[in-house]
This record gives structure tokens, sequence and C-alpha cells, in this order.
């Protein structure tokens, strides 16, 4: 199996998996909360979803980063053992460990889908992320909010992807630091994850998931 295969393969059962921890764990407090965390208006019937991508990125958030009693629903699905075989369960355990980051795009792979881009909220280093669809528009400079989930050797995003012109770069560390306290209860990917949601909306590069 080549890279790019096993990146397929795993897309592909990441996307039912969480419909299937969705259609476990969802209910109304979950979605309703949710939005209300991530700004969603909710008239009581119906989300208002501004842009396409954003049920996509609500959806992240609800299953890896909401937390009820201290859990959240992936990491619920996973210790109830859940999964129905290696590679679920492998998939899962690879995005409940993975730490949504703000990354600056360093390069475009000419010969295959791959971004190397550079941490600007941790270490600084350069990583290397496979992602087929993102590849194909990304460009060098372009400032990327993203969870990447590493497999071995092969590190994908998860699915999900805030991109933002490279001159907000400046602008985004600054609301950054303004915004994220260690102080706060909840989790440091959790406010960075509605801060850089926020933030794509004014100021993001909207795209559509196909």
């Amino acid at each position: 199996m080549t890279v790019i295969d096993q990146y397929e393969t795993y897309r592909k059962i990441g996307t039912q998996l969480n419909s299937d921890i969705l259609e476990a764990y969802s209910d109304r407090d979950l979605i309703v909360e949710t939005a209300r965390e991530l700004g969603i208006e909710f008239d009581g019937l119906n989300l208002a979803y501004e842009f396409e991508s954003q049920m996509a990125i609500h959806f992240e958030y609800a299953l890896y980063e909401y937390r009820r009693d201290e859990t959240t629903a992936a990491e619920r699905y996973l210790e109830e053992g859940r999964c129905e075989n290696d590679a679920e369960r492998e998939i899962l355990e690879a995005t409940v460990d993975a730490e949504p980051s703000l990354f600056e795009i360093e390069s475009v792979g000419e010969s295959g889908p791959q971004l190397t881009v550079i941490d600007l909220l941790s270490d600084r280093d350069e990583h290397t992320l496979l992602d087929v669809n993102l590849s194909k528009t990304a460009e060098s400079g372009v400032v990327l909010f993203c969870r990447p989930v590493r497999y071995g050797e092969l590190t994908t995003t998860s699915g999900v992807s805030l991109p933002f012109p490279g001159e907000e770069k400046d602008h985004l560390l600054a609301e950054h630091d303004r915004r994220i306290s260690s102080d706060e209860q909840r989790a440091l990917s959790r406010q960075r994850f509605v801060a850089f949601h926020d933030l794509y909306r004014d100021h993001g590069i909207h795209i559509q998931y196909r």
C-alpha cells in the first residue's frame, strides 16, 4: 500500500468513524452547547451556519474538544471499546492525541500532495503534512489552523482546516496571545479552537469540503 493509498483509506474510515461517534453520543445538549461556544446561532430548531465548512468545523469541535464530565465524545467512544477493528482504533487513538495548532505553509510539494509547515504556536519546528485536497489549493505563506494527526511516518490533517492569508499572521498571533489564558478552566486546545474559529469568520479563506 502506497502512502497515498494509506491516506485515502484512513480518511474514508475516519469520516465514517466521526459519523458513528456523532450517532452514538450526539444529543440536543451537545449540539446546542457546542454551537453556543462557537457563536453559531440556533433558533430552537435550526443551526444558522454562516459558511459551508462551518458544519464540519462544528462537529470536529463537538467530538474532539467539548468535554462532558471531563471526557470528549471521541474519548468516550474509545474508552467504551466501540471501535469495530484495529484500523478504527488506530485512527481514533491518533486523533484523540492530536493537538490543533497554527501553522505557516512553507512550501507545497511539486511531486505529491504534501505541505511543509512551521508550527507557529509551540516548537516552530518544520513538519510535513499529507492532505490531497488541501495541497491542490494551498500556497506558500498561507497560515493554517488544523489538527495534525500522526500515524507513524505519516502525518495528515484531521480533514478540517481553517486557512488564513499570510498577511494575517501577525494579527492572528497577537489575538492568540490576547485571547488564550493559562488560568482558563477550559483546555488550551479548546480555547484555541474557539478563538481561531471566531477569527476565521472575518479573516479566513473560506473553503468547501468535497
